[in-house]
This record gives C-alpha cells, structure tokens and sequence, in this order.
C-alpha cells in the first residue's frame, strides 16, 4: 500500500499531515505556564534552527520536509500550516469530538467558528487583549488544537511577529476557513461599511490573490528601473 496514498486526499489537507506540522512545534523552544502567555525561550528568534527527529519517515513521505533535513525552525512551520490551509477544511483544525460534546451540552446551534474568526481579526488589528480572550475561547469551546493554540500565543506575545508576512498571511488563512456566513455584524452603521477589523481583514486577504502579488512584482521592478 502507498503510504503517501493513505494519507492524502485530493483538495484538503489531511489530519495526519497537519499533524505532522503541529509536532514540529515540539521543537521549538517556548516558555508556556499559562496556555494564552506563551512566548519563544530567551535568545529564539522566529529564524533559529532545531534538531528535530523524523523517526518514522512520515513528514517526509508527506512532502513537510525535504528528504535529508533535520533543523526546522518557527518560520518554517508556519509557512508549513501557511501551505497546507490554502486546501484545509475547518473540520482539520479542530477537535470534532470536543466540539459536539460543547454543542450538545449548550444545545445551541451557535457558530463557535466565529470564535476563532474573531481571534484572527483582533490579531490583525493588533488587539492583543481581546485577541487572547477569543482564542482561550477557541481552544476552550471551538476545541482548536492545542498545539496550534500554543503556537498563536506565541505569535500574540511576541511583537516582532505582529507585522511578519507569513504570520499574517496564516492568520487570513485561519481566518478565511472560519469566516461566519453571516458578516453583518461586521458591518459599521456609522461608517456606512464595515467595520475597522473586517477591512483590515479584506485588505490581508486581497495580498493573497495572484493578479495583487503580480502588481507588487511589477511595481518593485518599475522603482527599480526608475533608480538606475
């Protein structure tokens, strides 16, 4: 049997490869007491290598790592989930056994996604108190994975990461998978649009599209010409 096979289906992101992504935070160095205050150890930067150890072969059959590589860094996985969530499901991010227990205890139909849109949007707009209260919510009672959970905090309470492209780019991606049906409430009656966060949130979703990154190419290449 195809190893590969088994795990892969086409279009999604499968559970065990974005497992295999969340292990790989294992090995980066985090101070974690409380779940929401995680940041990296003294002296870690976002591009510091680790050892890590593919003992079963399983990330490299997946395509994660490169065949012979060893050191893996923070940058690195969440370029990784960056990759893979563009093809993810809400569904593989989750706990879906939490999230129905939580469901049919509340019996409410209530969308708790809106949970973790809402983490994304504070964290966009830099708002580090609200965001740590959506995504303590998130992990509480939308049953968002533990490690991600862990590796959001760290993006939260690290300030060098808030204007980083890649994290960014994975919290619009999070945010795209978890986006309510219903945006009205996003919507600023006193503005006439909508609101500061959800703009914000439109803006980092635009610098996702082809035809934007082809026009930022072709601007740099123009500024260049210019200068010469």
């Amino acid at each position: 049997m195809n190893t590969k096979l088994t795990y892969m289906r086409e279009g999604s992101m499968t559970l065990a490869i974005f497992e295999e992504i969340e292990r790989l935070i294992e090995y980066i160095p985090i101070d974690s007491g409380i779940l929401s205050n995680c940041k990296l150890s003294k002296g870690t930067t976002m591009d510091s290598q680790f050892h890590f150890q593919d003992v079963d072969g399983v990330a490299t059959r997946l395509g994660i790592i490169e065949v012979g590589r060893n050191t893996v860094s923070l940058k690195d996985v969440v370029k990784l989930f960056n990759k893979f969530l563009k093809d993810a499901s809400v569904e593989e991010i989750i706990s879906k056994q939490w999230y129905r227990q939580i469901q049919n205890i509340s019996r409410s139909d209530l969308p708790l996604r809106n949970l973790l849109f809402d983490f994304c949007l504070a964290a966009l707009d830099g708002d580090i108190l609200d965001a740590k209260l959506y995504l303590t919510h998130s992990l509480y009672l939308f049953g968002l994975h533990r490690r991600l959970t862990q590796l959001l905090s760290v993006i939260l309470n690290e300030v060098s990461l808030e204007s980083d492209k890649e994290v960014r780019q994975l919290l619009t991606l999070l945010a795209q998978i978890t986006e309510p049906n219903n945006i009205d409430i996003y919507f600023d009656v006193d503005s006439n649009g909508f609101n500061k966060r959800y703009i914000i949130y439109l803006n980092e979703l635009q610098k996702l599209t082809p035809i934007y990154n082809k026009e930022i190419q072709k601007s740099k290449k123009l500024k260049l010409v210019d200068s010469e």
